[in-house]
């Protein structure tokens, strides 16, 4: 919880304020919505955050711990949230908070777009050698706010 509070305070403190390409963003979504399905947005997403990770690749990183620090800048400058790493026994969760996804794209965008962060964090992950059979994959917690976007990195048999 600690981890959160500071990868917050380090984004309320850091982000830019300008915004010029909502509007575009919107009318982008809403003719998206009109020829696809969730499904098809989800993948596209998805394919967007992994190609966003190889023009961005986290070079020099060797530890998730660096991820997390050079991340949380890297998202501060770009207005784009926060990361905390939280630490389990048998997983690593990846958090973002404070998304600008139902900004970009509107309210109920959550169920497709955040699979752009999945992608992003997915990509960084393999650069840093993760192996094919650890899978990064959004998970749901309840008891969890509901602008927080939750990613657990976890060996492929935990997801089956």
């Amino acid at each position: 919880m600690q981890r959160t509070k500071e990868a917050e305070q380090f984004y309320q403190t850091h982000r830019p304020r300008t915004s010029t390409l909502l509007p575009i963003l919107k009318l982008m979504t809403d003719e998206l919505l009109g020829q696809v399905g969730d499904e098809q947005l989800r993948a596209l997403c998805f394919a967007v955050g992994s190609r966003l990770g190889e023009t961005s690749p986290v070079s020099k990183i060797e530890k998730l711990s660096e991820l997390e620090k050079w991340a949380r800048q890297w998202l501060a400058e770009r207005d784009w949230g926060w990361l905390a790493i939280e630490y389990h026994d048998d997983a690593v969760d990846l958090i973002h908070g404070d998304a600008p996804l139902e900004s970009w794209f509107g309210d109920g965008a959550l169920a497709w777009s955040a699979a752009l962060f999945e992608g992003l964090y997915a990509t960084w992950i393999r650069q840093l050698g993760a192996d094919e059979r650890l899978q990064l994959r959004q998970i749901r917690l309840a008891d969890r706010p509901a602008g927080e976007l939750r990613f657990r990195l976890a060996h492929e048999s935990r997801f089956q």
